[in-house]
């Protein structure tokens, strides 16, 4: 009988780390980006620094002060920093993102707001938002903070 507990005290200790670690953001695999913001005289940038883990408006300004006209796409990636190293957060659902080219003068500014719902809630941290233009990988960084 109290071999027969033991043993259902681990299978149910078991049981709960597992679904503990189940319950942790969906931090699939080492950032495939190396190098960021290689980009010269052209960067993104977030309105605040901090963020709350849910509930925010993330407004996304990309900035053109190069000579050239610049064109990128809507679709956008969510990373995470752990010990120094950035891991790309999954999505709680599928996303997916229209197929839109923006283009951008030399010289100008524009805004976005970017949909994190299928992100949310955040675990406090700091994170980017990466996303590519002109076949150059851009982030800009923030922290979500209770």
């Amino acid at each position: 009988m109290i071999l027969k507990r033991k043993y259902i005290l681990n299978l149910t200790f078991i049981i709960c780390m597992f679904l503990l670690g189940a319950c942790t953001e969906n931090e699939a695999e080492p950032s495939p980006y190396e190098e960021v913001n290689t980009m010269e005289n052209v960067k993104i940038e977030l309105e605040k620094d901090v963020y709350d883990p849910e509930g925010e408006t993330f407004i996304l300004n990309t900035i053109n002060d190069s000579e050239d006209e610049i064109s990128y796409g809507a679709a956008f990636s969510l990373e995470k920093e752990k010990a120094g190293e950035w891991y790309v957060v999954e999505p709680n659902e599928e996303m997916a993102f229209i197929m839109i080219v923006y283009s951008l003068d030399p010289g100008k500014k524009a805004q976005e707001e970017l949909s994190m719902e299928y992100y949310e809630p955040l675990k406090t941290g700091n994170y980017r938002i990466v996303r590519e233009i002109e076949g150059e990988v851009l982030a800009a960084e923030f922290e979500v903070q209770k």
